[in-house]
């Protein structure tokens, strides 16, 4: 036997087990044998087959205990249904006769409110045209005050700027008189300029002759080292002659010594002694010859040492002279900066003690002022408390708005709670409300869009009205197409609403609540040429007849024809022409609130017109207030002149007390300025005592240089006179050497060569004596040479010291002028500033008295301008009192009448509670009356309404609670079903097993899943799709798979 005979055998059983439970052990034994071939002699096999036999006895008992709890369920579904449908009825009829009255209701108020607006309306024109009038007045009334105020504060401050141009005007002549006049100070101003052109001339002068001496001193100084030069060679060279004649008489002397002696018969032996004798003195001449080099070199560089100090010690007197005329001149400048000082020090003192003044003298002011802003504080309290004693009849339209948004503050809540209100009316359940939830769930996420009631929002009750005729239009299709039309779940309508204000920001699915969805942009009104159905029905039809069964392309037909659902939901967001439907099939396990499109156009658009006449009633309420606050005859003339004097004492307090906050915070800068003007002062006065200790620190080191450089003279004389000494010694010493040893070198030859040189010194004698003769002559020539180059010396010795005592006495005149200089310079700037504060104070003087005669003349004119703005107010015053007096009539003429609509409206609102005694007019007492008898119909057929409308709720929720129960029922049923198909399969597949056949796994259940693509309709997961289960073959997934099937 294969699986699916198998199967099928099962299936006959288990319809079997359901439609006959007597005998059912020996019929399934009966086709278990056939479909097993069972070896009945088997005993083991017997017993086997009869365990099972009572299992299954079990569960078909269990099936027709639950079917008996379908039937039972199903009965009082059947029931509760037909109650609500009994109390829908009620209902209808109750709103019916509701709104019949209240159109008879609002018909009479509409005509007695139109009887009262004609005696009415004309007085409130007049009113009207009194108050446009009084407001005129008082508009300009108030221009003129503020021109007034203006035109005094502008007059205070322009008095208070002239007191204090003529206080600097005052300060500035006194400073005038205290001054020279400009005459002299023009002449002492010319005087010192021509002083100090000529201290400049007189510093010029002596500035070139100090040059002038300077350039002589430097060519004496030069000519001075020349001939410092050509003595000290003709020195050395007389002093070479000299030595030269007196070595020539030498060897004369040696010459014809040695000739006497040669000629001597002792002459050998003396010769020999005197060998000895001059090889001592040779030796004792050439250690003279060196120590007398010795100390040549030593006086040398002394001499050197000495002329190189008294070179600094010229160029340090010189810097010294400098110096001193550095000093004086920064003494000079620092004297000035001192004397500039003061008089910035001064003068900062005086404005800092003007300041003082004038924060004293406002002190008085302020205390003045404050006096009387406290008067005037007084008196506008006393005109406010007087204003405020009185009443006005906008006080009884306000009570009225006050106990009317009291008794019906649910309703006035609703007008702006969108659809959400609407559901909470029907007293949905959180599974409803939920879906407008804003948290972070996607589902969440998608509410976001969602701007509740508001207009244009999908939830806004208009556009939820306007869903009703495509519901309408959308179940006439489906009556077209033989279909049932589907129910108007309220889930549904909420998470349409959010989807079609998801579509109009995303413009897409939201799939957030896997329902079924259409989607349309830009289409129009429902059961026109324009609504969405046309394409989404119309168009996709054509195609789909025509064999496009393509689900992206045709999907919205096929949404609109499904078969399988069972209610739906519509919206639309009229910012972008966003239609959004939904459809599905109702899961009891959504606690939802589900009525027919008749039902639901009834209940909303009785909500709907009882929120809107709510409405109606409230603005005419706030009207009233609007009306009522026309009447009033209070006149607040008295508290706005309180008001304005006192803002203008406010303003006038508020004056002065700036000015002397910008006086007291200018005196914190002042004090900075006298300390900055002290520490400036005092720091000159320092800086000129330390420039003079430079002065004299200056002199002090010209005198030390002076000295220095007569020492370095001296020294460099003496060093000279040394040089000289040891110059000379050099040269007798050498001569002296040279002589030991020309005696020893004579001797040595004269002994070794006695007869021969005996000869030779007859003939060196001769040219002795010739060669004597001549550095004789050369000497005398040396000698008037040497005596020349003193005389130069000395002339040029002369002449330096001469030209050193001029550039002295020259740099001492530059000095003294340029010290001069300095002090006629500061006097010509002291003669200028004076000259300059003189016109600077003299120029401020005309500026003061030309702003001081304009300031008298605008004082003049503000005051003008003031007392024409005062006549103007007294007028505009007295105009206003009449018109409000006038006013006041015509107020009380209307009186009546308005309290007439007044006493309407509560009519209206509380029908015959309402006090009608103080109308005073029989006919409309009587309209009153009459309309008071129709507001009390209306009232109690309301009541009667919301009774039975609370009765069919009741009546509705225990129908969904039985249709749960049924629900659940046939689920139980469903479950035992399939517990015995199970079983069932299980046994054959055990007998296929034993007999060799090929076993195949159990199959799974059947999960239905949506894989079409959102392109503008949406397919729902088909978890709600199993709800009646009253087919036991629901319990094995078939419906599911033919959900798959239709949605591929």
């Amino acid at each position: 036997m294969t699986k699916e005979n198998s199967k099928r055998k099962i299936l006959v059983t288990a319809l079997a087990g359901f439609t006959a439970a007597q005998g059912v052990a020996g019929n399934l034994s009966t086709v278990y044998a056939k479909g097993a071939q069972e070896d009945t002699s088997s005993k083991e096999e017997t017993k086997q087959a009869q365990k099972e036999a009572s299992k299954k006895e079990q569960l078909e008992a269990q099936i027709k205990e639950a079917q008996e709890k379908v039937d039972a369920a199903q009965k009082e579904a059947e029931a509760k249904n037909t109650e609500a449908e009994a109390a829908k009825q009620e209902v209808g009829t109750a709103n019916q006769a509701y709104t019949a009255q209240n159109t008879v209701v609002q018909t009479g108020y509409d005509a007695l409110n139109g009887y009262i607006d004609e005696s009415l309306q004309p007085l409130l024109n007049e009113i009207a045209d009194l108050e446009a009038k009084i407001a005129q007045m008082t508009v300009n009334l108030n221009a003129e005050q503020k021109t007034s105020q203006e035109a005094e504060k502008a007059k205070q401050e322009a008095e208070k700027e002239l007191a204090n141009k003529k206080a600097a005007l005052e300060d500035l002549q006194n400073q005038l008189a205290a001054m020279k006049t400009p005459e002299e100070l023009e002449t002492e101003y010319n005087q010192a300029t021509e002083d100090a052109a000529k201290a400049q001339e007189a510093t010029d002068t002596a500035q070139k002759e100090a040059d002038e001496a300077q350039t002589a001193l430097d060519t004496a100084q030069s000519d001075l080292t020349t001939k410092e030069d050509a003595l000290n060679q003709a020195r050395t060279d007389y002093e070479s002659a000299t030595a030269e004649v007196t070595e020539k008489q030498t060897a004369v002397d040696s010459a014809q010594a040695l000739l006497d002696s040669m000629t001597d018969p002792d002459g050998m032996e003396t010769a020999k002694a005197e060998l000895e004798t001059a090889k001592a003195d040779l030796q004792t001449a050439q250690q003279k010859q060196t120590d007398a080099e010795n100390t040549l070199a030593s006086a040398n560089l002394a001499y050197e040492t000495a002329k190189t100090a008294k070179e600094t010690a010229e160029t340090n007197l010189a810097n010294a002279q400098q110096a001193v005329t550095d000093t004086q001149n920064k003494l000079n400048d620092a004297k000035a900066k001192e004397q500039s000082s003061k008089d910035s020090l001064d003068a900062a003192n005086a404005e800092k003690e003007k300041n003082e003044a004038a924060i004293k003298e406002l002190n008085a002011k302020i205390a003045t002022a404050q006096n009387e802003v406290n008067q005037a504080q007084t008196a506008y309290d006393k005109a406010l408390n007087d204003f405020n004693s009185t009443m006005s009849p906008l006080e009884q339209a306000k009570k009225n708005l006050a106990d009317f948004e009291s008794k019906y503050a649910t309703e006035l809540s609703r007008l702006t709670a969108g659809s959400k209100g609407y559901f909470e009316s029907l007293g949905c359940s959180e599974d409803v409300l939920s879906v407008f939830k804003v948290d972070d769930s996607y589902q969440g996420e998608v509410a976001g869009y969602t701007h509740m009631g508001q207009a244009g929002d999908a939830t806004s009750l208009e556009n939820m009205k306007a869903s009703i005729p495509y519901l309408r239009e959308f179940n006439e299709i489906r009556k077209k197409e033989g279909l049932s039309g589907l129910s108007v779940s309220m889930f549904m309508m909420a998470v349409a609403q959010v989807n079609a204000n998801y579509a109009q920001v995303e413009g897409n699915h939201s799939s957030a609540y896997g329902t079924s969805e259409n989607l349309a942009w830009g289409y129009g009104e429902a059961g026109t040429g324009a609504s969405p159905f046309r394409g989404w029905y119309d168009y996709e039809k054509k195609q789909y007849e025509a064999g496009n069964h393509k689900f992206s392309e045709v999907g919205h037909y096929l949404n609109i024809v499904n078969q399988d659902d069972t209610i739906t939901g519509f919206a639309l967001q009229k910012v972008n022409g966003v239609y959004a439907q939904e459809f599905g099939e109702h899961n009891s396990f959504t606690k939802d609130v589900i009525l027919s499109v008749d039902e639901f156009e009834t209940s909303f658009n009785s909500y709907y017109d009882n929120l809107k006449s709510v409405d109606a009633q409230h603005k005419a309420l706030k009207d009233a207030i609007n009306n009522a606050s026309g009447t009033t005859t209070k006149d607040d003339t008295a508290v706005t002149n309180a008001l304005n004097l006192l803002n203008a004492k406010k303003n006038a307090l508020t004056s002065l007390q700036n000015q002397k906050t910008d006086r007291e915070n200018a005196r914190s800068g002042m004090e900075v300025l006298v300390n900055e003007a002290k520490g400036s002062y005092n720091q000159a006065v320092q800086n000129t005592k330390a420039a003079n200790q430079k002065v004299e620190e200056a002199k002090t080191t010209k005198a030390n240089a002076e000295n220095a450089l007569n020492s370095a003279k001296a020294e460099l004389a003496s060093k000279e006179n040394a040089r000289q000494t040891a110059s000379v010694n050099v040269n007798t010493a050498k001569t002296q050497a040279k002589e030991a040893q020309n005696k020893v070198n004579t001797l040595n030859d004269r002994i070794n060569n006695w007869t021969t040189n005996t000869e030779k010194a007859e003939k060196n004698l001769a040219d002795a004596k010739d060669a004597l003769a001549k550095a004789k002559t050369k000497k005398a020539q040396l000698k008037d040479t040497f005596d020349t180059a003193t005389d130069e010396h000395k002339k040029a010795s002369d002449v330096f010291n001469d030209a050193k005592a001029a550039s002295d006495d020259a740099n001492a005149r530059l000095a003294t002028a340029k010290e001069n200089l300095s002090k006629k310079d500061a006097l010509r700037n002291a003669a200028k500033k004076a000259v300059d504060t003189y016109n600077t104070a003299s120029a401020r003087v005309e500026s003061l008295e030309t702003d001081i005669a304009k300031l008298a003349d605008t004082i003049t004119a503000k005051e003008a301008e003031k007392a024409k703005a005062d006549e103007n107010i007294e007028a505009l015053t007295a105009d206003i009192e009449a018109t409000v007096n006038e006013k006041a009539k015509v107020d009380a003429e209307a009186a009546p009448l308005k309290n007439v609509k007044v006493v309407l409206k509560d009519v209206l609102i509380n029908g015959s509670k309402a006090d009608i005694s103080t109308v005073g007019n029989e006919i409309l007492t009587a309209k009153l009356s009459a309309l008071q008898v129709e507001v009390d119909k209306a009232q109690a057929l309301k009541a009667d309404l919301e009774a039975k409308n609370t009765a069919y709720n009741d009546k509705y929720n225990e129908y969904l609670t039985a249709k749960s129960n049924l629900a659940k029922a046939e689920a139980n049923h469903a479950e035992a079903m399939k517990a015995l198909s199970d079983y069932l399969y299980e046994s054959t597949d055990k007998n296929e097993t034993n007999k060799g056949e090929t076993t195949e796994s159990k199959p799974s259940d059947v999960k239905t899943t949506s894989d079409v693509p959102n392109t503008g309709v949406a397919i729902g997961n088909s978890a709600t799709s199993i709800s009646a289960m009253g087919v036991a073959l629901a319990g094995l997934g078939i419906v599911g798979a033919k959900r798959r099937k239709e949605r591929k």
